[in-house]
């Protein structure tokens, strides 16, 4: 499974929309769109998408250091 694929299976058994987790984390909605497709070059660096992924994760109930390190192993 790749991190979007997380990510977004997350948020949907949730309930929430995009626009609601883009409220509740203070990410761009249109950055949450990216994250759940995998494209991670509209975010300046990795640092940035790690940064977004602990957010998210904590917000969703993941594991933040499983999201970032399924991300570090997506990179490879």
């Amino acid at each position: 499974m790749s991190v979007g694929v997380t990510i977004k299976s997350a948020r949907v058994e949730l309930g929430l929309s995009t626009a609601d987790l883009a409220s509740s984390t203070k990410i761009r909605e249109s950055m949450l769109v990216a994250l759940e497709a995998d494209d991670f070059d509209c975010f300046g660096g990795a640092v940035y998408v790690r940064g977004h992924l602990k957010v998210l994760a904590n917000c969703l109930g993941l594991d933040p250091e499983g999201l970032v390190g399924e991300f570090a192993g997506f990179r490879s």
